[in-house]
């Protein structure tokens, strides 16, 4: 428990509870996560607003959102919790123990394969568990500095080194994914022409991937025929599996290899402007686990480029 003054005593669950509903934004999806009933998790929310005498949640029959106070008690929230976890992390550490959650923003389309390295790192640490959310560069980073983020993948555009410890990735080269009963490559390369002349099935363009094909799109003068665009990894590989598109992905990706029925073929001169990285905050809280499953992230890439 928290006390912040003699008569406001706040529970650690009651702000997992505000967490669970901001990730959710739904009174029975955030009590079914937190394994409690909807009226436990509604009555614990409103003895908070009591305890801090503030409204903390707009209320009708469901969801409103948060109040403007709810927000920022809402970060605080994030930050407290990131601490409690980080307090039982160092704890564990003492005991020769590293259990806890690992929370990765990840950006869609990078140059490494996330889920390889997460095993990698399970063999090394069997307690830890891992939650991986995938979004643009600038909230991922954003995440990382309020907190509600531990170990970033993104593009350096936002970070610096004053506040991110950084491990630069090498530069993103290019592949087109295609079917292979819809499209025989006759080169062991191909040009930018070809692939503009398939149909496509691409991020949006908010991505910073996507921009960066566009771009080189541009500089050969080609208009490709998009024929999906999406937010989706997924959406992607089935266009192509499906033999409605082909795609533009990182040549190192290993997406090809979850389906027979697709195949990658690098594309002439072409990397992503703009670097990639994994970051941690420079600022405490910062755990041992933390520390030690970004050393171990950093180590693993390191082997991968080497054997590469």
């Amino acid at each position: 428990m928290f006390y912040l003054s003699s008569r406001c005593v706040i529970d650690i669950k009651q702000l997992q509870y505000l967490i669970a509903l901001d990730k959710t934004q739904h009174f029975g999806q955030a009590a079914e996560i937190c394994h409690v009933t909807q009226p436990t998790l509604s009555m614990r929310l409103r003895n908070l607003e009591r305890e801090l005498d503030v409204i903390l949640i707009k209320r009708s029959s469901r969801f409103e959102g948060f109040t403007e106070e709810g927000e920022k008690i809402l970060q605080w929230a994030k930050t407290m919790q990131a601490a409690y976890d980080g307090l039982q992390a160092e704890a564990a550490n003492f005991r020769q123990q590293l259990f806890g959650l690992v929370r990765l923003g990840i950006v869609p389309l990078n140059n490494i394969q996330p889920i390889s390295m997460l095993q990698y790192l399970s063999n090394l640490l069997p307690e830890v568990r891992f939650h991986i959310s995938s979004s643009g560069s600038e909230k991922i980073i954003d995440e990382i500095n309020n907190n509600s983020l531990d170990i970033g993948i993104c593009y350096l555009d936002k970070a610096n080194n004053e506040q991110h410890e950084i491990y630069p990735l090498e530069k993103t080269a290019l592949g087109l994914l295609y079917n292979k009963q819809k499209f025989i490559p006759t080169e062991d390369v191909i040009s930018w022409e070809t692939v503009a002349s398939l149909p496509l099935a691409l991020l949006t363009q908010a991505n910073y991937f996507r921009q960066s094909v566009d771009l080189t799109f541009q500089r050969y003068n080609l208009k490709p025929t998009i024929m999906l665009e999406t937010e989706s990894t997924l959406h992607l590989l089935e266009a192509v599996n499906s033999a409605f598109c082909a795609s533009v992905i990182p040549l190192d990706q290993g997406i090809e290899k979850m389906s027979d029925n697709i195949d990658i073929i690098p594309i002439e001169d072409t990397v992503v402007n703009g670097s990639l990285g994994l970051l941690i905050r420079r600022e405490e809280p910062r755990s041992v686990l933390i520390e030690t499953c970004f050393n171990a992230m950093c180590d693993y890439l390191k082997n991968r480029n080497s054997s590469n």
